[in-house]
């Protein structure tokens, strides 16, 4: 296996390494704000209370939200060059996660959900430690390196693919 068997990662899974989770909740921010400015609020809080379809849909994207790491998925995006993108893609999760709560009526990301906050809060600084590694191995690939490096490199990268798919408990 080297880096070129990586092009038939799926999209959502590319998302999932960079501790963005985005298919998860990107847009729902902006929609929820849509109705919250038209001042019904009211009505998604009855939604969340009175429809189950509603409610697993904010539950979905409330887990998704509390499996993204910011900061990180911040680094990953840097990477790309393309600040107006970093900026929009951080902000819809700013919103989304401050509309969720207030929907939900929680106080934090998964607070109804101790099981799973627990292991999130867990696993997360071993994830983190991978995803750190595999920012600077892609840093690195960037510019000119030794062969031998490269290949050092590339092995790093993959063992972190594997290791942050692992722990995050999904691929997408």
């Amino acid at each position: 296996m080297d880096l070129t068997d990586l092009r038939a990662i799926p999209w959502v899974f590319a998302w999932s390494q960079t501790r963005m989770n985005l298919p998860g909740w990107f847009g729902l921010g902006s929609g929820l704000a849509a109705i919250t400015d038209a001042g019904d609020a009211e009505v998604l809080r009855r939604a969340y209370r009175d429809w189950p379809l509603f409610t697993v849909l904010l539950d979905n994207a409330e887990m998704s939200l509390a499996k993204t790491d910011r900061l990180i998925g911040a680094r990953y995006l840097a990477l790309g060059g393309r600040d107006d993108l970093t900026e929009r893609v951080l902000a819809e999760y700013d919103l989304t996660r401050l509309l969720v709560l207030a929907v939900t009526g929680h106080d934090r990301l998964l607070a109804d959900k101790q099981v799973l906050s627990r292991a999130v809060a867990l696993r997360d600084p071993y994830v983190d430690a991978l995803s750190y590694l595999q920012l600077r191995a892609l840093a690195a690939l960037r510019g000119p390196i030794p062969d031998e490096e490269r290949a050092r490199l590339e092995r790093l990268l993959l063992l972190t693919v594997n290791g942050v798919a692992a722990g995050l408990q999904n691929t997408g």
